[in-house]
């Protein structure tokens, strides 16, 4: 209902509207009913490309656990042994915002005498 018949209506139902070889389509697999609250995306496939796995995310993820715990683990080990520790300082990586535009608010103004942007 929601994308055969209105690509029927339009008149593309030979291109798009449904899952069929030589389609155009973006798919996303859902867990449960779209519109249901605990629906989760499992797949997202955007002109052939998977964007999105929930299979290979948690593998991912578990992936990053494991290498934080052994730097973690590391780092414990290097200080039972003694090795100079420092606390954690802050970065000195700047950011950005909308104030540090010279105009204060980020916005670009019209220059009405050269009939451009400022």
């Amino acid at each position: 209902m929601v994308t055969l018949n209105p690509a029927k209506a339009l008149h593309v139902d030979d291109r798009v509207g449904s899952i069929r070889a030589g389609k155009d389509a973006d798919l996303v697999l859902w867990s449960d009913h779209p519109l249901s609250i605990y629906a989760k995306s499992l797949k997202t496939i955007v002109d052939g490309i998977v964007y999105y796995d929930a299979n290979r995310d948690l593998i991912l993820r578990m992936r990053i656990a494991s290498e934080r715990n052994r730097l973690i683990q590391k780092m414990l080990s290097e200080k039972k042994l003694g090795m100079p520790v420092q606390p954690p300082r802050p970065s000195l990586r700047k950011l950005m915002d909308c104030g540090d535009h010279p105009d204060g608010d980020g916005l670009l103004r019209a220059n009405m005498k050269d009939g451009g942007l400022e």
